[in-house]
């Protein structure tokens, strides 16, 4: 690492090191993180300065990028702790973070002719239970797939609600 000493006009380079996994060493966060990493140290920056910023709305496109499971979880109580002060826009693919929302909006991307068309629609109920489902197994919905899902979206009415 290249050390710049601050003169009258600050600093251009500056370069976060982290340590990713117990043992490690320092190393520089753009050569060493994952995007699963680099995706939780900005919500962590974004959460920080959150207290700070008067910002009402913010917006997290596939924060969720290169995590699942517990993980996923985690992120997505952040994100909900978030949205108590805030307004917050998350695009999103798991459904440990779609399952918190209190809006969901499902968007469809199709062909047609020569062009991709995006349609959005607010989805509630059974379709927002199907979509969870869907995230969940990909193609094949079962029954069992929809129970799953519609426990998935009663534990998040629960940490919503406190509980």
């Amino acid at each position: 690492m290249e050390k710049t000493n601050i003169d009258s006009d600050g600093i251009d380079n500056i370069d976060f090191l982290i340590k990713t996994n117990k043992g490690d060493d320092l190393k520089s966060l753009s050569s060493t993180a994952s995007g699963g990493e680099i995706s939780r140290i900005v919500l962590s920056f974004k959460k920080i300065f959150a207290d700070y910023d008067k910002i009402d709305t913010m917006i997290f496109d596939e924060i969720d990028q290169g995590i699942s499971g517990r993980t996923a979880q985690i992120v997505g109580e952040k994100i909900l702790d978030l949205s108590k002060k805030r307004q917050i826009i998350a695009i999103s693919h798991l459904p440990q973070i779609a399952s918190l929302s209190t809006n969901h909006i499902l968007i469809e991307k199709y062909d047609q002719d020569d062009l991709t068309i995006s349609n959005s629609k607010n989805i509630k109920d059974i379709e927002r239970t199907k979509e969870i489902a869907r995230l969940l197994a990909g193609v094949d919905i079962t029954e069992k797939t929809i129970e799953s899902a519609k426990e998935m979206l009663d534990m998040a009415e629960n940490l919503r609600r406190g509980n």
